[in-house]
């Protein structure tokens, strides 16, 4: 078992253990119930010891030892039950999240991966409409604009914010590229008119050489048909100026080429 195989086991054991102790009509909330949905969360918005949940006014709260109560004046009627726990809409309890604007994008995302969505774009609008008026509403509309479905990664959202907040274009997510032999393969961000594509490289594979030389053939399949892959690390968006640069350089190298 891995070590966060380890800690969610443990996270869902108390999270369970809480609501199994409280009045009906008390549901998670926040941050508490997109760690049940398996969410992924910027490192800073994440709360693996307590648990948070909603109270409706006029429910006795719940008075222990790792447990965060939070107040709603309306009863909160449960969106599903994930693990033996009931959860609110996604678009609800990202709302109810105090991040940045970029640290709420990069957990929207996550709600619209490419692998196991939990809602898709169409829904996540339709629930933002639907609560108009409801405190962070107008924010999260804002917000919608630069969320992008199909993703894999926090860490690709965060290299697209990145490179949005630099004035570059907004890239194309999970292209396919078909290359010979009838392999297609799936770029993180793609710039497709000029055939620039920009991944990134969370190094999990190091040391595992099957992976690595798989690695290696995918980026010769893909510079034979004419991309060029500018990779980034975890590195690169602490310090971001190069690789923007980098990509920056290469669309317009790519775009006076095209002329």
């Amino acid at each position: 078992m891995s070590q966060w195989q380890a800690q969610r086991v443990k996270f869902l054991a108390h999270t369970g253990a809480v609501m199994t102790a409280v009045p009906d009509g008390v549901v998670l909330y926040g941050v508490t119930a997109l760690q049940v949905l398996q969410v992924a969360l910027p490192a800073r918005l994440q709360d693996w010891e307590r648990c948070h949940v909603l109270v409706p006014v006029g429910t006795c709260r719940p008075e222990r030892p790792g447990v965060v109560a939070h107040s709603t004046r309306t009863a909160p009627t449960p969106w599903a039950i994930r693990d033996g726990l009931p959860v609110l809409h996604p678009v609800e309890h990202w709302l109810q999240l105090r991040g940045s604007d970029d640290e709420l994008v990069e957990v929207a995302d996550g709600l619209v991966r490419r692998k196991r969505p939990l809602i898709g774009m169409d829904d996540f609008r339709r629930r933002l409409d639907e609560m108009v008026g409801r405190p962070g509403v107008e924010t999260g509309r804002r917000l919608l604009k630069l969320v992008v479905a199909g993703t894999d990664s926090i860490y690709e959202t965060k290299t697209r914010l990145l490179m949005v907040h630099a004035g570059l274009p907004t890239p194309v997510v999970n292209h396919p590229v078909a290359c010979r032999f009838g392999v297609v393969y799936l770029l993180d961000m793609a710039y497709v008119r000029e055939k620039v594509a920009v991944e990134y490289d969370g190094a999990d594979h190091v040391g595992n050489r099957t992976q690595m030389e798989n690695d290696a053939q995918r980026r010769r399949d893909l510079q034979d048909e004419g991309w060029l892959i500018i990779t980034v690390t975890a590195q690169d968006i602490a310090q971001p100026a190069a690789f923007l640069r980098s990509v920056e350089e290469a669309l317009i190298l790519r775009r006076a080429a095209l002329r």
